[in-house]
């Protein structure tokens, strides 16, 4: 399983009034999208106005076919046709601290 990182924002033109799309409409965006060997496990979303920042559990074969399954998905969520047309995707990459394993886990009392 391999952990990828996306981060969207929304236009510079959008009305601060607009609504953040919910996590499920975000959510449902990549597991429509990845499609082959790669498949989204689990994925958590956090939505704010005008960004939304998550965080990606998919199973593929490879790294490199994780990131690029959810590059794909990042460019169809914000394309024209999309459910959030307009937005830019500044960051959709592995997370690399996970990914060589030297994410320390909080320490518990």
């Amino acid at each position: 399983m391999h952990v990828i990182r996306f981060h969207l924002s929304a236009p510079d033109d959008a009305p601060a009034t607009e609504r953040p799309p919910t996590p499920e409409t975000v959510r449902d965006g990549p597991a429509r999208a990845v499609h082959g060997p790669a498949r989204i496990e689990h994925a958590r979303i956090l939505v704010g106005p005008g960004t939304v920042d998550g965080v990606v559990f998919v199973l593929a074969d490879h790294l490199l076919a994780a990131e690029a399954a959810v590059t794909t998905a990042c460019a169809e969520l914000t394309d024209a046709d999309g459910p959030l047309p307009g937005w830019r995707v500044p960051h959709c990459a592995v997370d690399t601290l996970l990914a060589l394993g030297q994410h320390e886990p909080p320490a518990c009392p």
